[in-house]
């Protein structure tokens, strides 16, 4: 049906219909717009769409307060009339996404597939919201209408009290009446069908959606003086928050917040598509609890994509990680930094994970420690930890250098000549150039060059002694790390690996797994780090059917299931090496939950880049604008640190 004949037919029922996008008539998106009908208001968003769907603006003509399940049937129809039979994609801003609520709920009850449903700041009347809500936001209003008048002059700060007095006792009252009533204690409207609209609006109590529900919300909420996130907590079976900067009125007309909007349908609308490569939830990997000790950004980007897969994301987490600006998460329980053990048990307790994935190596050690207390003890507990960690009897095959190099050249991978070093005049026998690594090392640390013999002194001091008393004390009283300090104590030396050097680029492999089979790898290769040795800053997909057969062989040898990463280096023949395997969430980990960036195509991981010229795409969360905001805040922090830093080195000169 051409978009001509599909208005006309429309019109018939009442609506008004309007194409506003162009595309694939196989997927066609309906919109709602906000109270006053204006269909144009949506404009902005539809045109910063950038997926193949086919767009259709489309509005009741109210003739009268008919109610909003009327309006709804006569949407219903008209959307039937234009595409006969689901999945259905509708959506609508403001009083819109009310009314594409009750049009979806119609089309459920009529054995119609709604694929798609999205309020773009929808709201309902606030005599139906939950009482601490209504209350907190009646509060908030009022001390922002007093804050005002104090400013004005007394005449017209009197008047204004008066107005605002009656309008809080109207409100009060509405809140315990048990109809709609006139709707000139509800809202001014400009026209009549808003009229029309905030009388239908006053009477209608949303049902529970059996389905998923996509809220996108703004970050203000002065308009309403509440989260407008917190109105549909468990109005239905499956929430996704989405949040976008802007206030209420704006969002869909204010170009940056129309665009993160549109963003926001694109990508749930790619990720509902046949073919799509995101990892998505599985028996047995449908509830994961994330598990860190450090506050790493990775762990609240990886929390957020595998939310928007529709996995149900638990937390375990210190005070103050960025995990706590992420919606949606089932359970954000404590890490606490003395009791870690008991802590990350009651936090399973909670959550009821039907699998742990571990941020960061102390997180990694922490899920091992706890499978050896439990093991005899707690059956169930210790088969949900083993099964996070993979086969234990593999353990030590990824916690030892030398014996993952071993293991992984009698799987075919290839792997540097390493050998654990015991004493340094064991050292006489390599050749240089060649590394010094230490078991259970990471981010860099425990890591020494040997490029000529000179090196070898003070690369060995570097790795092969315990702590430092300083160094110990700092770990346990500032970051609660009493390993060091054990260490110190009881004058453990660190087990130190010889590796032979290996001239190449940093090749990496991150790998979603289940139960000891890939499915679902990325090869990258590190085109800049944030400093040597260290984490990826900017990384390039490619495609290296060595490496990613290597991370498949290695993660059926180590019966690994959730994220893992694998580290490589690739020598100017192509041939890859590895040099490490990280059984742990890494930073890229995203990737695979978010779908597979094109062979190619580089990225500055943010916030570790957040601006780089080698880059085609600087990889920011831009449908989490409060994780944006922390990570900018991160890497302002840095670089203070670095001025700092820099002027005490000119005073020293």
């Amino acid at each position: 049906m051409t978009a001509t004949l599909a208005a006309d037919a429309a019109a018939a029922e009442g609506v008004r219909l309007e194409l506003l996008k162009p595309g694939d008539d196989g997927e066609t998106l309906f919109l709602v717009p906000g109270v006053e009908g204006d269909i144009t208001e949506l404009l902005p968003a539809v045109q910063a769409m950038t997926g193949p769907q086919r767009v259709y603006g489309l509005m009741p003509v109210l003739p009268a307060a008919i109610g909003l399940p009327a309006a709804a049937a006569q949407v219903v129809e008209a959307i039937r009339g234009l595409q006969p039979a689901g999945p259905y994609r509708v959506g609508g801003y403001s009083f819109g996404a009310l009314l594409a609520l009750e049009v979806a709920q119609q089309l459920r009850a009529a054995g119609e597939d709604v694929g798609a449903l999205f309020l773009i700041e929808g709201v309902y009347d606030e005599r139906f919201w939950p009482r601490k809500t209504w209350v907190r936001a009646l509060l908030r209003r009022t001390s922002w209408q007093l804050a005002r008048i104090v400013r004005m002059r007394p005449l017209a700060a009197l008047a204004e009290i008066r107005l605002r007095g009656v309008r809080l006792v109207r409100r009060v009252a509405r809140r315990s009446a048990t109809a709609a009533d006139s709707v000139r204690d509800v809202a001014s409207a400009e026209t009549r069908s808003a009229l029309y609209a905030y009388q239908s609006m006053a009477a209608y109590r949303p049902r529970t959606y059996p389905g998923t529900l996509t809220l996108i919300a703004t970050s203000q909420d002065r308009h309403f003086g509440c989260d407008v996130a917190g109105l549909w907590a468990g109005l239905a079976e499956r929430l996704v928050v989405q949040r976008v900067d802007g206030d209420h009125l704006e969002v869909v007309r204010e170009p940056a917040a129309a665009a993160a909007v549109a963003g926001v349908i694109d990508h749930a609308l790619a990720a509902a598509r046949p073919g799509w490569s995101g990892v998505r939830p599985r028996p047995g990997f449908e509830r994961p609890m994330i598990l860190s000790t450090m506050r790493w950004f990775a762990a609240a980007r990886l929390a957020h994509a595998l939310t928007e897969a529709g996995f149900e994301v638990s937390a375990c987490r210190p005070r103050g990680h960025v995990l706590e600006v992420i919606d949606g998460l089932v359970a954000d329980c404590r890490l606490n930094r003395l009791w870690r053990r008991r802590s990350l048990v009651a936090a399973i307790r909670r959550a009821q994970p039907d699998i742990i994935l571990p941020d960061d190596e102390r997180a990694l050690a922490l899920l091992r420690r706890l499978h050896e207390s439990v093991k005899m003890t707690d059956p169930a507990l210790a088969a949900l930890v083993g099964r996070s960690l993979g086969d234990t009897a593999q353990w030590t095959s990824v916690t030892s250098r030398s014996e993952l190099a071993a293991t992984a050249k009698s799987l075919g991978v290839t792997a540097p000549e390493t050998a654990v070093v015991a004493d340094r005049r064991q050292l006489d026998d390599w050749t240089v150039p060649y590394a010094l690594k230490t078991d259970g090392s990471w981010g860099g640390r425990g890591v020494a060059f040997v490029r000529t013999p000179d090196d070898v002194r003070s690369a060995w001091r570097s790795v092969a002694h315990p702590p430092s008393l300083p160094r110990a004390l700092k770990r346990l009283l500032v970051n609660f790390e009493a390993a060091p300090f054990s260490a110190w104590l009881r004058r453990v030396r660190p087990v130190v690996n010889a590796q032979r050097f290996v001239e190449g680029r940093e090749g990496i492999v991150t790998a979603a797994c289940f139960e000891g089979q890939a499915t679902a790898v990325v090869c990258l290769e590190v085109v800049a780090a944030t400093e040597p040795r260290g984490p990826a800053a900017v990384i390039r997909v490619i495609d290296h059917p060595q490496l990613a057969s290597a991370a498949r062989v290695l993660v059926e040898r180590f019966g690994l299931t959730g994220f893992c990463g694998f580290d490589f280096m690739i020598t100017e023949s192509g041939e890859a090496y590895l040099l490490e395997v990280n059984a742990r969430v890494t930073p890229t980990c995203h990737l695979l939950v978010e779908g597979a960036a094109p062979v190619g195509r580089t990225l500055a991981l943010f916030p570790a880049s957040s601006h780089s010229s080698d880059s085609d795409v600087v990889d920011v969360p831009r449908r989490i604008p409060a994780l944006v905001r922390r990570g900018e805040t991160l890497v302002a922090r840095g670089r203070r640190r670095s001025a700092r830093l820099a002027r005490r080195l000119r005073i020293a000169r």
